[in-house]
Order: C-alpha cells, then structure tokens, then sequence
C-alpha cells in the first residue's frame, strides 16, 4: 500500500508546478508581446519607406516625360505653398502620340476668343479634344463606352499657354467634365491669371498629370495613390540667365529664392524639378517622442511639437529632358 502512495503527486507539488508553469507562461507572453510589438513597429517603418519610394518612382517617372512633344511652358506648371503641400501639374505624356515626328504638337486651340485665363472655374472651346494633329489617338475613353474618344481626362490636369508668348507663364487646374459632342472641357484653374497680353494672343490647352494632397491622401488624376502622405514639396530649376547652367537664385520655391509660381514669366525656362515626399506611418508609436513635421523647401513649420509619428522623406532632382536646345523637325 506504502509502494502505491509513493507514485502520486503531493499537493504541494502540484502547487509549484502549476506556479512554474504560470510563470514560464507570462514570460513567453511577455516575449510574443515585445516581439509583436517590435513586428508591429518595423512593418509600419517599412510600409512607410517603400510607400515614399513608390510615390517617387512614379513622379520621377512623369517628369522624365514632362514637355514631351509639346510646348516647353507647357511642362510643368506648379503652385508652391508655404503653408500647406504643392500641388505640381506634369503635361501627360500617355496624350501624345509622336508618330515619328522629333517636332512638338503646338497644343489644343482654345476657341473662346479670349486672351486671358481667370482663376476659377472655366469653360474652353476646343479645337479637338485630341492634341495630335492629323490623324489623332485619343488615350483615354471619357463616356465609358469602350471606346477612347479624348486626350483630357476628367480628374486630370491641363496646363494652358500662350504660343505666341511664352514668356507670359501658364496656367493650370483640374479638369472637371469633358463634352465629347461639343468638344469642350470645364476645368478648375488653381493658379493666379496669365498676365496681360500685349497684343495678339494663341492660347493653346495641354493635358496633364495632376498630383495633390487632401487630408493626408496623395492623388494623381483623382485616383487616391497612397494615405499617410504628409507632405509634396516642390522646387523648380529655372534657367533665368539662358546659360543652361542652375546657379544660385535660379531655385525656386526653395525657402531662399522667391517662390515659384508657374504664371510668373519664368515657366518656359524651367529645366528641372526637385520633389520631396513626405510619408507618415499609420499610428503613433507609444514609446517613440522624438518624431516631427519635416519643414522642407519652402514649407513653414506649423509648430505642432514632437509626436510619436515615424516619418520616411524621399527627396529627388529630375533634370527636364525634353525641354531645352530641342531638335525640330527641318522645314
């Protein structure tokens, strides 16, 4: 009987070993915790990074085709803030469709007679709805049919210039409706007025590529790219002495040089963009303090303080390839 008590456990034992086994519990949850903490924290800093850099892929990728096969102060036409993120329109090079020719398509005619552009909301009477001339490609179907029918996009840009003075700067806004059968577009110009003509005027219309942020979302051609995106700060290489060298006082929108806005004389000596992308990480991190809004180029600091916000910036300069010393077709 003594043998058959001897193998069983005591009460006491019992105790201790559910007490070990309590305690070697709360460490391994211990250890999930911080190790899914850390997970947490890292993934969040990687999607930030890769989001940054997608975003400037992209951009870059615009701008390495910006002013191709039309009109150089057609480019790039910007509006540069120092209280809030800029907003850049790119002319679109999925509009234009070269058909071999090394020239330039001299844009859109707009028919209204006018002579100049006022900010706000306006009606253009186009040539066509195609900035090809001859026999046209459209790049984008407006009316959902199946079929492409116009080279403006709804949610998308338009830069307008006038080819007869190019020195009067651009203007440029979203366009908000396209009238296939009257051949028009509304478009929401955001930039001031083109200054006053000084005689006869030629304003043509080009399509763009529109980035903006709202609420923290960065939209290209009304399409939401990415959220957490804090900031876009733009600055502008502007050839001011035609000595196709960027020296100093030729940088735009830099906080040291005036800020560039594209109705300001100097859109058809722009050669080159510096971008700067500001991505943010979904939630604070509760034991980091130190994060902090990146005041780049221009941009104020709103004086918010230190947060817990991990923060990712991707800054890059594109020269403007197809704009400057250009090679035209013989005549």
């Amino acid at each position: 009987m003594s043998s058959m008590r001897n193998a069983g456990f005591t009460i006491i034992e019992l105790m201790v070993a559910t007490v070990l086994v309590g305690i070697l519990m709360i460490f391994t949850m211990q250890i999930f915790t911080v190790n899914n903490r850390a997970y947490v924290k890292t993934d969040s800093v990687v999607e930030t990074q890769q989001s940054a850099r997608v975003i400037a892929g992209t951009i870059e990728r615009d701008l390495r085709h910006a002013g191709m096969m039309v009109p150089e102060g057609a480019a790039v036409c910007g509006i540069d803030n120092d209280a809030g993120p800029d907003r850049i329109y790119i002319s679109d090079y999925t509009a234009t469709n070269p058909t071999g020719s090394t020239g330039t398509f001299d844009g859109v005619g707009i028919q209204n007679s006018i002579t100049n552009v006022s900010a706000g909301s306006n009606t253009f009477d186009l040539d066509s709805l195609m900035i090809e001339p001859g026999t046209p490609d459209p790049a984008f179907d407006t009316d959902g049919n199946g079929t492409n029918d116009s080279d403006f996009l709804e949610g998308g840009g338009v830069i307008v210039v006038d080819l007869l003075d190019l020195d009067r700067g651009s203007a440029c806004g979203t366009v908000t409706n396209v009238n296939i059968g009257g051949e028009a577009i509304s478009v929401t110009i955001v930039t001031d007025p083109l200054d006053a003509a000084g005689g006869t005027t030629n304003l043509v219309a080009v399509p763009a590529i529109e980035y903006r942020i709202t609420s923290e979302a960065l939209y290209r051609n009304g399409l939401k790219l990415a959220d957490s995106i804090e900031d876009l700060q733009f600055a502008y290489l502007i050839d001011l002495n035609g000595d196709s060298d960027i020296g100093a006082g030729e940088v735009l929108g830099d906080g040291t040089s005036p800020n560039y806005e594209a109705d300001d004389n100097n859109a058809a000596e722009l050669r080159g963009v510096r971008f700067n992308v500001v991505a943010r990480a979904r939630s604070e991190d509760e034991r980091f303090n130190e994060g902090h809004f990146q005041a780049l180029e221009n941009r104020a600091d709103p004086g918010t303080g230190r947060d817990g916000f991990r923060r990712r910036v991707h800054t890059n300069t594109v020269r403007l390839r197809n704009v400057g010393d250009r090679v035209e077709d013989p005549v």
